[in-house]
C-alpha cells in the first residue's frame, strides 16, 4: 500500500462509517416510529416509567445494531465507493492518477479491499457476535410486542456429563418449564438418577428452577426434590438451545451446519448457511457493478449514473429476496437459489470493472 493508496483508502473508508451510521440510524428510527405506541403500552402494562422504557430500548437496539449491520454493509459499500470516486473527480484527482501510469483500477484497488474487509466483518459478525445477541433479543422482543411464544419438545444433552433434559414446553416470558424430565448417569452407566416434575419456576435470586411436585428417583429410592441443580440452565440458555425456532439468520456457521446435519430436510436451514456466505460477497460485487458508472471523463449532469447505481442495487435486493422466497418455500434447491444472484449479477460486475476505461 503506497501513500496514494491509503489516501484514497481514508476517503473511502470515512464514506463508509458515515454511511453505516447512516442506515443503521434510519433503520432504529423507523422500527421505533413504527412501534412506539404498542412500546409505551407494554411499559405501563409492565409498570416501567419513562425513563425504564429510555434505557430498556437503548438495551434492545444496541443489541440489535450487529443484526442490521448484517444487512446493510453491502449499499454502505456501494454508497461509501460512490462518494469516494466522486470526490476525487470533483477535486481533480483521478486524471493526475492516470497520468502517472496507474490504471482506473490500481486507483480504485483499496475502494475494492474496503469491500473486502467488509465482507470478512459481516462474516466475523454472524460467527460471533449475532449468535450471542439471538436469545436476549428474542426476549425483548417478546416483551416488547407482547407475544406469547412458547417452545416445545426442547432437549439439551451434555454428553461428557451424562446428562439429558427433556421439556416439553418452556414459556419464555412467563419463565416456566412444563413436564420436566432430566436423567443424570454416572462414569460408568451403572447408577442412573431420574429427576422429573409437573413443573419448574426461574428463580433469579437463587438462579435455579424450583421445581412443582419434583422427584427425584435412583436406583432403590425415590425422594421429593425442590430445586433442579441446573443454574447453567438459565431461560437465555434454552431459548438459544432451541435452534428449531430460533431464524435461521440468527445462528453462526458451526451452530447451521450442525443443523443441517440433524435437519437434512429444512430448506431454510440449508439456504441460510449459504446465504451466509453469498451475502458478504455482495460488499465486492454490488461495488464492481457500480464504480464503472461511477467513473467519467465528460462533462454533463451525473444524475442517470447514480439511478443506474440504485437500480443495479435494487435488482440484486429484489432478485435475492425472490430466491429467498422461493428458497424457504423448498421449491427450488436452495443451494442454487443463494448462489444465483451472486452469480449472475457478479459475471456482469467483472464485465464491467474490467472494461472501466482509463
Amino acid at each position: 500500500m503506497t501513500r496514494l493508496d491509503l489516501y484514497v483508502g481514508r476517503i473511502a473508508a470515512g464514506a463508509f462509517a458515515a454511511a453505516l451510521a447512516f442506515f443503521l440510524f434510519l433503520a432504529v428510527l423507523v422500527d421505533l416510529l413504527g412501534n412506539v405506541g404498542r412500546y409505551a403500552d407494554r411499559a405501563f402494562k409492565a409498570g416501567f416509567g419513562g425513563f425504564d422504557l429510555a434505557l430498556y430500548l437503548a438495551g434492545y437496539y444496541l443489541k440489535l445494531l450487529p443484526v442490521l449491520a448484517t444487512t446493510v454493509a453491502p449499499f454502505a459499500v456501494v454508497i461509501a465507493g460512490m462518494f469516494a470516486v466522486a470526490r476525487l473527480q470533483q477535486a481533480n484527482e483521478i486524471v493526475p492518477m492516470l497520468f502517472v501510469g496507474r490504471s482506473i483500477r490500481r486507483v480504485l484497488q483499496p475502494i475494492v479491499l474496503l469491500a473486502a474487509f467488509a465482507g470478512l466483518g459481516m462474516a466475523g459478525c454472524w460467527q460471533w457476535i449475532v449468535p450471542h445477541v439471538g436469545a436476549d433479543l428474542a426476549n425483548s422482543e417478546t416483551f416488547l410486542r407482547e407475544s406469547r411464544t412458547v417452545y416445545r419438545n426442547l432437549v439439551h444433552e451434555l454428553r461428557a456429563e451424562g446428562r439429558r433434559l427433556q421439556i416439553m414446553e418452556f414459556d419464555p416470558v412467563a419463565r416456566t418449564l412444563a413436564d420436566v424430565r432430566m436423567i443424570e448417569e454416572d462414569a460408568l452407566g451403572a447408577d442412573v438418577t431420574l429427576t422429573r416434575a409437573r413443573a419448574a419456576d426461574w428463580d433469579p435470586a437463587r438462579g435455579d428452577w424450583r421445581l412443582v411436585d419434583g422427584r427425584v428417583d435412583r436406583t432403590r429410592r425415590s425422594e421429593p426434590v425442590e430445586w433442579l441443580g441446573r443454574p447453567d440452565l438459565t431461560p437465555e440458555v434454552l431459548i438459544a438451545q432451541s435452534r428449531d425456532t430460533i431464524d435461521p439468520e440468527m445462528l453462526s456457521y458451526g451452530d447451521l451446519r450442525a443443523l443441517m446435519v440433524a435437519r437434512p430436510n429444512r430448506a431454510d436451514v440449508r439456504l441460510a448457511f449459504h446465504r451466509h456466505l453469498t451475502w458478504p460477497l455482495a460488499n465486492v460485487l454490488l461495488l464492481l457493478l457500480v464504480l464503472p458508472l461511477a467513473v467519467h471523463y465528460e462533462r454533463g449532469s451525473r444524475l442517470w449514473r447514480v439511478l443506474a447505481a440504485i437500480g443495479l442495487c435494487a435488482a440484486y435486493m429484489v432478485f435475492d429476496l425472490a430466491c429467498q422466497s422461493l428458497g424457504k418455500r423448498g421449491l427450488v434447491d436452495p443451494v442454487f437459489l443463494a448462489w444465483a444472484p451472486p452469480i449472475v449479477f457478479g459475471s456482469l460486475g467483472v464485465v464491467l470493472y474490467g472494461g472501466t476505461r482509463s
